[in-house]
């Protein structure tokens, strides 16, 4: 008797984490289109104030949505404000701030480059501070994953990578990359009972509060930016999905897997860099494009599957 139930709550448990696994892809691929879009709107945008606009704008249409859940988490976000107000300097203001600074400096592709690091970086800091341990089968996981990546960076020539250089523009990504990393992380320790509108609502409002003199700075410096027709479209895409389905999607994954296995996934960022750059750009599909997906969609499954007592595969979930 006590096999059947196990079985049955095995299964129930396992449907929450697939929806979190098939949930993890699409902030990479939200992301990939942040990070085209900003590339071609920075003659247009300054950098700082895109993302300022961004979040503002994204906070305005998160309003609706989000009076009521606060109004109800209210005594939870009150006790709680240091450690929302630092979620929402590291992992709105910082992150968001130096990869569109980066993007003046650096291309897409070194851009994705750098993020691919993520994984490693968000391990390093769940090992810190969460104890959490890195076993051989996560490691070759993490390993074949981002060497998929970088085949696709590399447009199949690995010897290329060795030709990339390391500039102003790839250091700012990497800080942007750590204060994501940090991020993932230190969502784990989210108030309990909070839900996800007033996360992303109370993270938001700090985010946006914490650009203003940065975006102050700016506009004294290279002047005021001015919404547009032709600059509002951007503006309303990175509003919508980088920002408010990415961070709802990617705190959701993280709730259910864990820092470290929601990290696996941003080595599908340069994969969906290239297919976009297809469809939008005109470029053309390669054979590292294919071999790329199957051998980070291998590495992944590694980090995110482990063997089960009862033989088969089951969820890691970051278990330490």
């Amino acid at each position: 008797m006590a096999e059947p139930v196990r079985a049955e709550r095995t299964r129930q448990a396992s449907v929450p984490a697939l929806a979190a696994y098939l949930v993890a892809v699409l902030p990479p691929l939200f992301w990939s289109g942040n990070f085209l879009v900003a590339r071609l709107m920075r003659g247009e945008i300054p950098p700082i104030q895109m993302s300022f606009w961004r979040w503002l704008l994204a906070l305005a249409i998160l309003l609706p949505f989000i009076v009521a859940p606060v109004r109800r988490d209210w005594s939870r976000i009150r006790s709680q404000l240091a450690f929302l107000a630092l979620l929402g300097a590291i992992g709105v203001t910082a992150f968001n701030c130096f990869v569109y600074v980066a993007l003046h400096y650096t291309t897409v592709v070194n851009a994705a480059l750098v993020n691919s690091l993520l994984p490693v970086v968000t391990i390093a800091i769940a090992r810190v501070l969460l104890g959490q341990l890195v076993t051989p089968r996560r490691a070759l996981g993490i390993l074949m994953s981002l060497a998929g990546a970088a085949l696709v960076i590399a447009r199949g020539d690995p010897s290329a990578l060795a030709r990339l250089t390391i500039g102003r523009g790839e250091v700012l990504v990497f800080a942007g990359m750590s204060f994501w990393a940090l991020y993932t992380v230190l969502i784990r320790w989210r108030p309990p009972g909070l839900k996800p509108l007033s996360l992303l609502g109370s993270t938001t409002a700090f985010g946006v509060l914490f650009h203003l003199p940065f975006m102050l700075f700016e506009v004294n410096t290279v002047g005021a930016f001015v919404p547009t027709s032709s600059t509002l479209p951007a503006l309303i895409y990175f509003a919508i999905f980088p920002s408010i389905l990415a961070y709802i999607f990617w705190n959701r994954s993280v709730a259910v897997l864990g820092p470290a296995t929601t990290g696996m996934f941003m080595h599908f960022l340069p994969l969906f860099s290239a297919g976009l750059a297809s469809v939008f750009l005109g470029e053309t599909l390669a054979w590292y494009h294919p071999v790329a997906f199957v051998v980070i969609v291998a590495g992944v499954t590694l980090v995110t599957t482990q063997a089960s007592p009862l033989g088969g595969t089951a969820t890691s979930g970051d278990r330490k």
